[in-house]
């Protein structure tokens, strides 16, 4: 479990410089200004996907950049077109960030703690909310700063702010505006509040991307290294390593940084394959995110360094294919949350206290334990963890218990002479069975 540590400026440690100088320009001249200097680094990357032809604008500063972007932005456009069965990916535009250059999440805290201090025009602080929204969801898509859904473990303490350095994101509504002013501003830090503090509504409503269906900001090819050497030292901190097993992980790190690096490509693939699907497939959240999921665990390194591009982008495609079938097969049955009984007989729920899963020794300790446990404890049911904290269960019907936010339910299986045999554990896009009682695990 992940616990939460990111938290928004707080009003007093954001200096907002104020120009006594001339009023700022009309918007109108700004975004004039800024379409014209940011368009003279957008080019069309053409490609051809099963004989249709597509064309990504790519906005570069270098022609390494660009040859980056290119080659990055091809190979994912490619596997969602195919997987929207050759649905139009749209007018996409991908932006390549500079080294020194404010990540747009830093644009965007800022704007949000000017919104908290009252320092925007009336009104605008109203759609800093949808900012927010949009940052807790992207730390919900990287299981950052939440609980973890799995309960199982305490892992190390990896953050959202950690991540950002080199986190890709889509740039959409007043986060692509902000953008906009960033770079006309020079991403002079000072400027960039002024002209914050003199927004109007329709200031906001204007872009200058408003002819793409969808933009992607990718951060610098290398951002990520001083972000690997910090969940290095998070993970040795957290797992209390001493001073040799330190050096040696550090060693270790030269032999798996290739690795590293194949993760870190194959996430900010994902980001851009999550983005295209939720602006041209129609589908839903949740589906889309399945399939990112199924996308992205292909090209995570599997260190047979045997697969070339082609065969690699045949497993893409049959795991994605996979994951539709379970999208689709999730569909007549998706996970609803059960309401509470308001009445009830504790005493007909007895028999399912007990013992579920698998028997297992943790490390330093000297009893098995199962996988689940269903408890009575105080008059409350707790679902025990192996490991962690409990869940408080409700009644929810004959055989079924839900959590106390709703997200998890417990259904007790009988066998045809009412024997419990099964606690089936579910969530959304989840559903595991564990035996009654618990079974020894086998030996490995």
């Amino acid at each position: 479990m992940i616990r939460p540590l990111i938290r928004l400026f707080s009003a007093g440690s954001l200096a907002v410089f104020v120009f006594a100088a001339a009023p700022p320009p009309s918007s109108t001249a700004v975004d004039a200004a800024t379409a014209e200097d940011f368009g003279r680094n957008v080019q069309l990357a053409p490609f051809v996907v099963r004989g249709e032809k597509i064309a990504i604008s790519i906005h570069a500063r270098t022609k390494s950049d660009r040859r980056y972007a290119t080659e990055f932005a091809e190979e994912v456009v490619k596997v969602a077109f195919e997987t929207m069965d050759n649905k139009s990916t749209g007018a996409g535009l991908v932006i390549v960030g500079r080294e020194g250059e404010p990540h747009p999440v830093v644009m965007m805290r800022k704007f949000l703690a000017m919104a908290d201090a009252g320092q925007l025009q009336p009104g605008v602080a109203e759609l800093a909310r949808g900012l927010d929204a949009k940052l807790t969801t992207w730390k919900s898509t990287l299981n950052l700063d939440e609980k973890s859904r799995d309960a199982e473990r305490e892992g190390p303490n990896i953050t959202f702010d950690q991540i950002v350095p080199a986190l890709p994101v889509p740039l959409e509504g007043v986060a692509a505006k902000l953008y906009q002013l960033a770079w006309d501003e020079k991403f002079d830090e000072a400027r960039l509040a002024a002209r914050m503090s003199t927004l109007t509504i329709a200031d906001l409503e204007s872009s200058l991307f408003a002819k793409y269906d969808w933009v992607f900001y990718l951060p610098p090819r290398n951002a990520f290294d001083p972000v690997i050497d910090q969940i290095v030292t998070e993970v040795m901190k957290h797992e209390k390593m001493g001073l040799l097993k330190r050096a040696a992980i550090r060693s270790a790190m030269v032999v798996f940084k290739p690795a590293i690096r194949k993760s870190v490509e194959g996430f900010r693939k994902g980001m851009l394959y999550m983005t295209v699907l939720q602006a041209r497939s129609g589908w839903s959240k949740d589906d889309i995110k399945a399939l990112t999921g199924a996308y992205v665990q292909v090209l995570m390194p599997d260190f047979k360094f045997n697969d070339g591009a082609e065969q690699t982008h045949e497993r893409i495609m049959a795991a994605i294919e996979k994951q539709k079938t379970k999208n689709a097969e999730y569909a007549k049955d998706p996970f609803v949350v059960p309401a509470r009984l308001a009445t009830f007989d504790a005493a007909a729920y007895a028999r399912f206290v007990g013992d579920y899963g698998k028997l297992e020794k943790e490390r330093k300790e000297k009893q098995a334990k199962p996988s689940r446990a269903l408890l009575y404890e105080n008059e409350a049911w707790l679902w025990q963890y192996r490991a962690g904290k409990a869940t408080r269960l409700y009644p929810a019907g004959e055989r079924l218990f839900v959590s106390t936010d709703g997200k998890l339910t417990v259904e007790f299986k009988l066998d045809e002479h009412g024997v419990v045999t099964a606690a089936e554990e579910r969530r959304v896009r989840y559903r595991q069975t564990f035996p009654h009682p618990a079974v020894e695990a086998k030996k490995k």
